[in-house]
């Protein structure tokens, strides 16, 4: 039976060791292999089982709550502090080692508004965009909608201009801006629909800005209304417009999800890009701060026991500012009138749901390795992997270089059908406290062009919002095959999907986790440019051997409470070569079933029929083929 272990380190490099230590190795010897806590205690006799036998959660001993106490495995002298900390750990009364770390001193404030939390994470972007205003220069910025609003008013105020927004309906303009009449029809006195009526008032517009207006664009992507300029006459026109005016300053905005013309998207002298957060923000008024700080008020901050600002970047940076300040909101609400104080633990998983909320296509998943039987070697290699993530995102700043090239981008599982490929993904997201979103890959496919891309970049952009998170590509080989030269239709569009894919794995940005993970049975027919190591990492799952059955058949019968005697057990391993997991598990699910709706005890004369039933269905499978 698999029993909890937690555990604490001094550095990220022993917790990487732990994390990728071999199943068999007895935990005695793991312990004494590197500096470690017991944050429970710990029966001396528990020491010589194999470190298989338990379900390990290491932390880092910086990041815990001031005042947890610490305990040295029985037998073992405590650890000495690590020199990072400021004093010593000193004995407490229960015989264990308490935490000498100090609380994180952070300033956050009383409150704070959606466009203060705007200003303070992106102000060097804000103030780059207002240079180039004043400059007389023409700007498109691409960023999620939802912050344009609070992005535009604080440039053109910054830029020292009056902003007159197209899409305003009113009469008068807003930030002190004109407003032009809404043309109700075109010359001939026929009905204009919405967007030639902006067009209209676009014209007059620019036709009449004085020095010191700006023209802003908050929705130049509904605006162009697609890509593809030659599918829409407004479009054409609104090109054709933006270039009758080139002296004119205009400030637009696009979401990175919805392409732009290039024609279109030229017309602009500089393109600045927002996505996610920074670790850090500071504006002219104020010193460095911690996102987790500055965008975090007392009272948010205090309703969460060991708040640590530092930890709780990396739930959020995927986020928008005012994402941010919702997801705060909602988890401070959900919490605040409980009786027990809320822990670091449950502001992580509030965020998960808020985060998964966004989407009916993300979920939050539940399933551990702990909960697939077998593959050792799988299990060990997914949690270096997992280390590495995690590691990756404490490197000090001027590392930056080497942190991108150490997290991985992707991972391709590849093995028969049945052998869990799906489940091991779903236990990835889990070790990430990550979302996970599943896309079959016929589902991306689509018969017009353009649209399967699109779909690509939405798939993208959704997770890095709600980052930590997990893209599973199930089938990747229906949208990866390898690129073709030959001239027809249907390979172009093909090439086009790869290519995006590579694009946005390409784009990657490493202090958001994020990961990509593929499931195959054809891995000889995915295109070689998403095989390179910088991009996928190629896992086999294969058929479970005699081991990996035994475990298997061993975690299903206690999930499904049958009892297997030892010499029962054995003889079921043997008696599947060559089956799948999803296989095995069905031999305990039938058995459960004949049990509670039948009244049939899974007993040894059970289980072989039941073993010779999943036979016979091979054979006859076989016999249909032929």
């Amino acid at each position: 039976m698999t029993r909890a272990l937690r555990l604490a380190t001094a550095d990220h490099g022993d917790r990487m060791d732990l994390l990728g230590t071999a199943g068999d190795r007895p935990l005695r010897e793991v312990l004494a292999s590197c500096e470690v806590w017991l944050l429970d205690p710990l029966d001396e006799e528990l020491l010589d089982r194999p470190w298989s036998d338990f379900a390990a959660d290491i932390r880092l001993r910086p990041e815990l709550p001031p005042q947890t106490p610490l305990f040295a495995p029985p037998g073992f002298a405590a650890p000495a502090a690590p020199t990072s900390l400021a004093k010593p750990p000193a004995e407490n009364d229960n015989g264990g080692v308490e935490a000498a770390t100090e609380p994180e001193q952070a300033q956050h404030p009383d409150r704070i508004t959606d466009a203060e939390a705007v200003r303070l994470a992106y102000y060097p972007q804000i103030e780059r965009v207002a240079s180039l205003l004043r400059s007389r220069l023409p700007v498109l910025v691409i960023s999620e909608k939802l912050i344009v609003t609070h992005l535009w008013e604080e440039m053109v105020t910054l830029a020292e201009c009056r902003g007159i927004r197209l899409d305003d309906d009113s009469t008068e303009g807003e930030g002190g801006g004109r407003s032009s009449g809404d043309p109700v029809g075109d010359m001939n006195g026929a009905p204009m629909n919405t967007r030639q009526r902006r067009l209209a008032r676009l014209r007059a517009q620019l036709e009449e800005l004085k020095e010191g207006d700006v023209i802003v664009l908050t929705h130049l992507d509904l605006l162009a209304g697609s890509a593809d300029i030659g599918r829409h006459a407004e479009a054409r026109e609104l090109v054709e417009l933006l270039y009758a005016f080139p002296d004119q300053l205009v400030l637009a905005f696009a979401d990175p999800t919805l392409p732009l013309p290039d024609v279109l998207a030229e017309r602009f002298s500089a393109r600045v890009t927002l996505s996610g957060l920074p670790p850090k923000v500071k504006t002219p008024e104020s010193a460095e701060t911690l996102l987790g700080a500055a965008l975090v008020t007392r009272e948010e901050a205090e309703t969460f026991e060991g708040f640590q600002p530092r930890e709780f970047y990396k739930h959020v940076a995927g986020m928008n500012p005012v994402r941010l300040r919702q997801a705060m909101r909602y988890a401070h609400e959900k919490h605040r009138t409980q009786p027990k104080r809320a822990t670091q633990q449950d502001l992580r998983e509030t965020l998960l749901t808020f985060k998964a909320q966004q989407s009916s296509h993300f979920e939050v998943p539940n399933v551990t390795l702990h909960d697939i039987g077998g593959y050792d070697e799988v299990k060990d290699e997914i949690r270096q992997t997992l280390a590495i993530i995690s590691g990756a995102q404490s490197l000090p700043d001027d590392m930056e270089e080497v942190r991108s090239e150490l997290v991985p981008r992707g991972i391709i599982f590849y093995g028969p059908p049945g052998t869990g490929k799906t489940l091991f993904a779903k236990a990835i997201a889990n070790g990430m406290n990550a979302t996970i979103q599943v896309v079959s890959g016929p589902e991306v496919t689509d018969m017009y062009v353009g649209e399967s891309e699109r779909k690509v970049r939405e798939i993208f952009a959704s997770a890095r919002r709600s980052a930590p998170s997990v893209i599973v590509f199930d089938e990747i080989d229906a949208i990866t095959m390898e690129r073709s030269n030959r001239p027809d239709g249907g390979s172009r569009a093909g090439n086009s999907v790869v290519a995006q894919i590579l694009t946005e794995m390409d784009g990657f940005r490493p202090e958001v986790p994020m990961l990509v993970i593929g499931t195959t049975n054809r891995i000889d027919i995915i295109d070689k440019a998403l095989l390179r190591p910088s991009r996928f990492r190629s896992i086999a799952i294969s058929l479970p051997d005699v081991t990996a059955r035994r475990a298997i058949l061993r975690h299903h019968a206690g999930r499904y409470h049958i009892s297997l005697d030892d010499e029962v057990l054995e003889l079921i391993a043997e008696a599947t070569a060559g089956r799948n997991g999803d296989e095995l598990r069905s031999l305990m699910r039938d058995a459960f079933v004949g049990r509670h709706m039948h009244g049939i005890e899974p007993d040894a004369r059970r289980l072989g029929w039941l073993v010779g039933r999943l036979q016979q269905g091979r054979l006859e499978m076989i016999s249909e083929r032929r």
